[in-house]
């Protein structure tokens, strides 16, 4: 909220999540899964409610890649890395 001004995520749609690459190393599991989606992403004026940058209307689409690890074994995945695609 720099300088009354926000900047807004909102109708996230995932199309499609594949994985990548999954390996195991120094005794935790890791997935790396590629992410598909699109959203709103726009910046308003806290005061008027105009936008400023972006679009509230227009989706934008990206790409992710987002790795996941764990200990070996029955244990719970945390989110390790999210990196952009090239």
């Amino acid at each position: 909220k720099a300088k009354g001004q926000t900047n807004k995520l909102e109708n996230i749609t995932v199309r499609s999540v594949e994985p990548t690459e999954a390996w195991q190393e120094q005794g935790k599991d890791y997935v790396t899964v590629r992410m598909l989606a699109n959203l709103l992403d726009y910046t308003v004026d806290d005061a008027t409610g105009k936008v400023l940058a972006g679009s509230d209307s227009e989706p934008v689409k990206f790409e992710e890649f987002w790795t996941w690890v764990r200990p070996v074994g029955r244990n719970d995945w945390r989110l390790s890395a999210i990196n952009q695609a090239e």
